[in-house]
């Protein structure tokens, strides 16, 4: 099998960490295939591009548009790792050789800016969902029409980073965090919800990178817990922090386009017990009062910690459930076969001219609106505004804009991912200044409120917004 994965970007998240660690599982098993991964946005991580050659797999990255229409007529199977990028969609806009197109999805498609949309589902011959809860998708219920397979598989982790594990003693009762520390991931509550937790003994210990450390030092400083956070940054190697781990707190942002998340499967087979919060895709691994605790509101998170932390007995039981249901439902060799037999039962289908995704040549915000699908109406009426004295619906809409949440906002997919990408378009400026202005940055506000107009939106529609910041309060 000549299989090609295409995939936006290389440095070192979830889906890349999937595709790598599928196919060390396969190579564990024996299973022998020739692999390319076809990486559409520079740069890509040294690392990750070391591993991926060791386990003998092609690189290329950020190849031309006939370089990749070589690639995929060359491939006896495509799959495209999807999640909201733009770079992704404009790729599929584009008119591409027939393939055998399956679709894994990284993203639970529930939330924005990480929607499946049914444009998503109508490229797939299989689709591959990593939690149920994208199921009831738009996408899913395209491809369902289709009569398009659709299967529901956990994204894999390397647990080869857990060989060798075995507790080690420490004092108190160590709630870890292990992910990436941004506001896009975390819950933005999640200093405040830590410090409400009552018991003295409990030790909060943060493993990950990103930019939103010095925030949340500065809250948890502010609430007198300073003492009892340690910030431990990036790391390779996981086992000195499951190794000292009681519990595994892991309130994520209430809008994350979370899935089978590597870091809760991790937890889980480490034997340490999961307190996660309701509502998102990463929930659904976690079984309430089995495998971990699934808090249905903030004020239950902190709870859950002083339960778990005044109770070893409890902890115990909820731990080795984790670790057992873990070896059952999260088996890397289990799951890549899995994996294996569906590529190799979608080799049995002719290659299939896939219909182009509308929008080629459309402006930036007009592609951001249709990659949001029904989800994007603020956005859609904000576009398609023609007047500068503000409707009622126009108003609102823009209201909404302006409260975006950090995931929808910095978070890729979101506002500033599409800008970035496409800096010409003045609606994507006017957006980004509407949310500077909501975080009280009015000089990087009014910096996109006049590349906007100077890309021809308005100063009407911009002004409103100068004369009366609270407009959209």
């Amino acid at each position: 099998m000549n299989l090609l994965h295409i995939i936006p970007r290389f440095i070192g998240g979830g889906p890349e960490r999937h595709l790598l660690a599928l196919a060390g599982a396969w190579r564990s098993a024996g299973i022998q295939l020739r692999q390319r991964i076809l990486v559409l946005e520079p740069p890509a991580s040294a690392p990750l591009i070391i591993q991926a050659r060791r386990l003998g797999i092609e690189l290329l990255i950020a190849p031309d548009l006939p370089t990749i229409r070589k690639a995929i007529d060359e491939a006896d199977l495509v799959e495209i790792r999807f999640w909201n990028h733009p770079r992704l969609y404009d790729l599929l806009r584009q008119q591409l050789p027939p393939a055998r197109w399956v679709l894994g999805s990284a993203v639970a498609g529930t939330t924005l800016p990480q929607v499946l949309t049914p444009g998503i589902g109508s490229v797939a011959d299989v689709l591959i969902v990593s939690t149920k809860a994208s199921l009831q998708t738009p996408a899913a219920c395209d491809a369902r029409a289709r009569n398009c397979r659709i299967e529901s598989i956990p994204s894999l982790a390397d647990m080869s980073r857990l060989e060798g594990l075995t507790a080690g003693p420490h004092e108190g009762i160590r709630v870890g965090y292990l992910g990436l520390v941004e506001p896009t991931k975390m819950h933005p509550d999640f200093a405040r919800m830590a410090s409400a937790v009552r018991n003295p003994e409990v030790q909060f210990e943060i493993y990950g990178g990103g930019t939103w450390k010095a925030e949340l030092e500065r809250q948890f400083v502010a609430a007198g817990m300073s003492d009892r956070v340690r910030f431990h940054g990036s790391i390779d190697d996981i086992r000195p922090a499951f190794a000292t781990m009681d519990i595994f707190g892991y309130p994520l942002a209430p809008e994350t386009s979370a899935t089978s998340e590597k870091t809760i499967q991790e937890a889980m087979w480490a034997g340490v017990p999961p307190v996660v919060l309701a509502g998102t895709g990463a929930t659904l691994l976690v079984q309430h009062e089995r495998t971990g605790l699934v808090c249905e509101t903030e004020a239950d998170y902190p709870a859950a910690i002083d339960r778990l932390a005044g109770d070893p007995h409890l902890r115990r039981r909820l731990g080795e459930a984790a670790r057992t249901f873990a070896l059952e439902h999260f088996d890397p060799i289990r799951n890549a076969s899995r994996f294996h037999e569906i590529f190799a039962s979608t080799l049995t289908l002719p290659k299939r001219q896939a219909v182009p995704l509308p929008g080629r040549d459309a402006p930036g915000a007009n592609r951001f609106v249709q990659s949001l699908g029904t989800l994007g109406q603020d956005f859609e009426t904000s576009l398609l505004a023609d007047a500068a004295q503000p409707t009622d619906a126009l108003v609102s809409a823009e209201r909404s804009i302006q409260r975006s949440s950090s995931v929808m906002t910095q978070g890729e997919g979101g506002i500033v991912h599409y800008r970035n990408t496409y800096p010409e378009d003045p609606h994507l400026h006017f957006w980004c200044g509407l949310i500077f202005l909501q975080a009280g940055n009015t000089e990087a506000a009014g910096s996109e409120f006049d590349a906007a107009i100077q890309l021809g939106l308005p100063p009407g529609r911009v002004q409103v917004h100068r004369s009366n910041p609270s407009h959209a309060d």
